[in-house]
């Protein structure tokens, strides 16, 4: 049998299965093969960043602001969004999952006792504060959401006249895309020699501690998940659309399984849109969740993202403050956004966050060793956000038309 045609998730079990053997076999000379998981990681990371800045300006480009039904996607996607957030805060800051994880104590002694993030914008023009703030990722967030703003008050200002240059943008930008989703794509199969290297070097330096911490950061993630689905989502469902609870869940329980098993929301589309089609939602609310806002509407990839920063930052002692936790969650939802559509993109995602902030992206791949099983139910919230959001639109314009 050829394990490299196996599935990602599958290559991902067996490398950490083949890394705690190596480990134990290995000892503390299994040290050294840290290093391979961390180039790995570092390389998806470069190809990431640029790939950020083309996504979320691709976003402006391709946005479409007419009709009400966009401003209700809006208005849906910024609550989910700020839900999954307090979630996610919430477990983060009560449990503190990150605390349960040993980490590696040569490299906690290369790394400062405070994590040296400065948010403070009356300050930016300082030059150690702007170093600290524009890292190659927050640079490429912040330049993409300026330029993409500058092009939408230039199509709205020019019009027709903006007409060429607008085409010219979204011939170019896809293609652009394209070619970082594909380079991304192969790279991402090098994630299971990451998973390999680090859990033998977890395994050989610290033993089984790990696994502990693992399961706390499993749990954390799995949980606001939960938290997500049976307490927002259903909300949206029962007290705003008022429609039976029953009847969602039969109609969700084909995609949410397909999902599940192909772990891709993209993929799934076809599915979710013929559940919404059986739940009644008009054609057009369901398109409009589901095709153009599966790239808003990612609360999955969002508060996995957050759980996992300040799992991180726990794990090494850091304690942020409010405001620091505030911001960092303001770049998870930018950051989700941008790679929405990429193979593995939590993974990716949060590399580009924890690197962002000046997190050490050195355990990303311990990080790995549970996200098979992480990716799948990501996909299934973002899947049911989707269908959450098509019926939560259709009954705002529902609504709005028997006031009018």
């Amino acid at each position: 049998m050829n394990i490299f045609k196996w599935p990602i998730y599958l290559q991902t079990i067996l490398a950490m299965m083949l890394g705690i053997l190596l480990g134990i076999l290995l000892g503390p000379k299994a040290s050294t093969l840290g290093i391979v998981a961390k180039y790995i990681v570092e390389i998806i990371k470069a190809l990431a960043t640029p790939l950020l800045f083309f996504a979320i300006f691709d976003a402006f480009v391709s946005v479409n602001l007419k009709g009400k039904g966009f401003f209700w996607l809006i208005a849906v996607c910024l609550i989910n969004a700020c839900c999954a957030i307090a979630i996610a805060l919430t477990i983060s800051n009560v449990f503190k999952p990150g605390t349960y994880l040993p980490v590696d104590p040569q490299l906690k002694a290369q790394l400062p006792n405070v994590l040296g993030i400065h948010f403070q914008w009356d300050k930016i023009g300082n030059r150690e504060n702007a170093a600290n703030f524009f890292t190659g990722t927050t640079a490429a967030i912040f330049i993409s959401v300026v330029l993409g703003s500058l092009f939408v008050f230039l199509k709205f200002l020019l019009g027709k006249r903006f007409y060429s240059t607008e085409q010219f943008l979204k011939t170019i930008n896809p293609r652009i895309l394209e070619f970082l989703y594909k380079v991304i794509g192969y790279l991402v199969h090098l994630t299971p020699i990451a998973v390999l290297t680090a859990m033998a070097k977890v395994v050989g330096v610290q033993g089984f501690g790990a696994m502990k911490g693992l399961a706390a950061y499993l749990i954390a993630c799995a949980g606001g998940m939960f938290l997500q689905v049976f307490l927002v989502y259903q909300s949206w469902i029962k007290f705003f659309a008022g429609m039976s609870l029953k009847t969602f869940w039969k109609e969700t329980k084909e995609p949410m399984i397909y999902s599940f098993g192909i772990n891709s929301s993209l993929a799934t589309l076809p599915t979710t849109l013929t559940a919404l089609k059986r739940l009644k939602v008009s054609e057009g609310s369901a398109r409009l969740a589901a095709c153009i806002g599966t790239n808003l509407n990612n609360d999955g990839i969002l508060l996995y993202e957050v759980v996992a920063v300040f799992f991180v930052a726990q794990a090494f002692g850091w304690h942020l403050a409010l405001g620091q936790q505030i911001l960092l969650a303001l770049i998870c939802i930018i950051a989700t956004i941008g790679v929405a559509g990429v193979p593995e993109a939590g993974m990716i995602s949060l590399a580009l966050v924890l690197s962002s902030v000046g997190l050490p992206v050195e355990i990303l791949p311990v990080l790995m060793t549970v996200d098979w099983v992480l990716a799948r139910l990501r996909s299934v919230n973002n899947v049911i956000g989707d269908m959450t959001g098509a019926i939560a639109i259709d009954a705002g314009l529902n609504k709005a038309k028997k006031l009018n």
